[in-house]
């Protein structure tokens, strides 16, 4: 029975993912595209900055853990011991909070406009329009990482390796998801182009 329950689970899954493949490709336009990169802009540039100025440290070498392409445990220790407690416990806010939040608003904008490029060609890419969501996810499992090392940091004063290690390799999947999400935007603007030039001649 819980097999059975199981199996029934596993079947909805996919068929909720393809259905908000589907919804996007569906809805998504220039309108919504140019509304949500508002959106995406007003956010880093209203709450994000406004928010990191509690962690800020003048002349640091490192402003966030998460803007880095990787880090050590040396890292995190320099850009910890660098804060008062106070401020680590303003940047474990910050990712709990407000970098959540950011991850919505360009997982949001980059789905929209990956909808829009390849909106003709909806029946032969499938879900590649939701690909984006893999920067989000891997987003949130650096967030989540880091605030547990800055947590036991506040505690203890330690910082576990094999924590560095993930929240590291969080950090540079996401950053090479955000690459793959900027080539494929970069090639639907390229596809874009060329059926406009196709439809001239």
């Amino acid at each position: 029975m819980l097999a059975r329950a199981t199996q029934r689970r596993s079947k909805k899954t996919p068929l909720l993912i393809k259905g908000l493949s589907e919804f996007f490709y569906h809805k998504a336009n220039v309108k919504i595209g140019l509304l949500v990169t508002a959106l995406f802009l007003a956010y880093l540039l209203l709450v994000m900055l406004a928010k990191a100025t509690g962690f800020e440290v003048t002349g640091s070498t490192i402003k966030s853990l998460g803007t880095s392409f990787g880090f050590d445990q040396a890292d995190i220790r320099e850009f910890l011991a660098a804060r008062s407690d106070n401020m680590i416990e303003a940047y474990i806010r910050f990712n709990q909070i407000w970098d959540t939040l950011f991850g919505l608003t360009y997982g949001l904008m980059y789905v929209v406009w990956v909808s829009v490029l390849f909106k003709p060609l909806a029946h032969k890419t499938g879900l590649l329009n939701l690909l984006p969501l893999n920067q989000v996810l891997f987003d949130w499992l650096e967030n989540y990482q880091l605030e547990v090392i800055a947590k036991q940091y506040l505690a203890d004063g330690l910082i576990a390796s094999s924590n560095a290690q993930l929240a590291s390799v969080f950090s540079m999947i996401k950053w090479a998801c955000s690459g793959l999400t900027y080539l494929l935007i970069l090639v639907g603007i390229v596809m874009l182009i060329a059926r406009a030039l196709g439809n001239k001649k």
